[in-house]
């Protein structure tokens, strides 16, 4: 009993001391496969994940994908999200292999002075809309929509209310954002701790950036 206590509260303090602002840095080509190029770097307090894909393995060289819950959620019994989940979604995309990427159809398209960054994950789709700077504000700039798909898996037909007209529900592509109800992707609203802040992006050649500090909310 005594060493389960002693293991929870470590738990317990281990979460906590992570509990502080993150600083984010993201490279990935959106166009073409470049695992020894793209990279997802990020630290929260002291500690720092320098990170990128495993070519052998699939997977992440550091496990950010596991590791950067400690960011996402207030904690891991609550598992509430702390910013939104479009957000964590794509700061992933540098560190996942490009066959399970090729599976979200990730878009990122100037419009005007701006930036719409769009992917579809498991049956939501997702909408990164920045300011004419190129910037993310992630208390107000992303979006989603649950359901589009007929089972929300992995691979699965769009639902027949969200096609282009004569277009084939099989292909992602297909997709009508206009037939979308987007709602804002935000904090969970009973999260003990949030983050806010500001994210630098820039895409040239086909090559996406994200820069910025989250700063905790209290």
């Amino acid at each position: 009993m005594k060493k389960l206590f002693c293991f929870t509260v470590s738990l317990c303090l281990g979460f906590s001391a992570f509990a502080q602002n993150v600083t984010i840095d993201m490279r990935y080509n959106v166009i073409q496969s470049e695992p020894s190029r793209d990279y997802f770097n990020w630290s929260i307090g002291t500690k720092r994940f320098n990170d990128k894909l495993d070519a052998v393995s699939g997977a992440s060289t550091v496990h950010s994908t596991r590791e950067f819950d400690a960011v996402r959620y207030d904690s891991m019994t609550n598992r509430r999200y702390t910013m939104p989940r479009g957000i964590r979604h794509l700061l992933l995309f540098p560190v996942a292999s490009r066959q399970y990427n090729n599976n979200f159809y990730l878009t990122v398209e100037n419009v005007g002075k701006k930036l719409i960054i769009q992917f579809i994950l498991y049956g939501t789709v997702y909408q990164i809309q920045t300011d004419d700077n190129k910037k993310i504000d992630i208390s107000n700039s992303c979006f989603w929509a649950e359901n589009i798909t007929e089972n929300n898996s992995l691979v699965s037909a769009l639902r027949a209310q969200y096609v282009k007209q004569g277009a084939n529900p099989n292909n992602m592509n297909a997709l009508d954002w206009n037939k979308i109800n987007l709602v804002p992707d935000i904090a969970a609203s009973n999260a003990s701790r949030k983050y806010s802040g500001i994210l630098t992006t820039d895409y040239n050649n086909g090559v996406l950036t994200v820069n910025g500090v989250l700063a905790l909310r209290e």
